[in-house]
């Protein structure tokens, strides 16, 4: 809901605030050096990013993972159900990794959030069945990793913290490969322009 995005974009800049006052307090950040496991980025650039971008991808990954449960209850491909299992139970780890640095480097307890977009995109979703729903939701899981990858590689970029950097890089393979994948299916089994099954002579 607008709500809950706006109250999550406070408490991110209210950290943000934080950290600057605590490098100015503290005589400011120590160069590049790397960050250590259980404080802050170094740089006060580096920290503003961490955090925006863990609660940022915690929200993603429940609107992952929340829209693979529907495909275990309503995908006809048992290949297709495996993969959104495989979606579920990564992306549920990877979760609970990033609300424990958040909490761990800087402080902030976060449960994910969906916005009122991502509610409407489930509604949505759910009025599909059987081929339909197939295709809508490959379609929709792969536009949401797309924009999984964009902010990861800027993770790469800008974040600080080594295991942070892995885990993008990790977020960023994984899902171009599950990409990949849903895109060999859409050709595979359905016609890409009418959504019809594929058939053979």
């Amino acid at each position: 809901m607008q709500e809950n995005t706006m109250g999550r974009r406070i408490r991110v800049f209210a950290a943000s605030a934080a950290l600057a006052l605590g490098a100015v307090s503290g005589g400011g950040f120590a160069g590049n050096a790397p960050a250590l496991a259980d404080a802050p980025a170094q740089s006060q650039e580096a920290a503003a990013f961490e955090v925006d971008f863990l609660t940022s991808m915690v929200d993603h990954h429940m609107m992952a993972t929340a829209m693979a449960q529907t495909c275990l209850e309503k995908a006809t491909h048992q290949e297709l159900r495996d993969l959104c299992q495989s979606i579920i139970e990564a992306q549920q780890q990877e979760m609970e990794k990033m609300q424990m640095w958040l909490q761990d480097w800087y402080g902030i307890t976060y449960e994910p959030q969906m916005s009122e977009g991502d509610m409407r995109s489930m509604e949505r979703l759910e009025k599909f069945s059987g081929a339909k729903y197939e295709i809508h939701f490959m379609r929709s899981m792969i536009r949401h990793h797309w924009a999984a990858i964009r902010e990861a590689a800027e993770c790469l970029d800008s974040a600080e913290h080594p295991e942070l950097i892995d885990l993008c890089s990790n977020i960023r393979d994984v899902q171009l490969a599950e990409i990949g994948q849903m895109q060999t299916w859409l050709e595979q089994w359905y016609d890409r322009n009418g959504g019809r099954p594929v058939t053979t002579a």
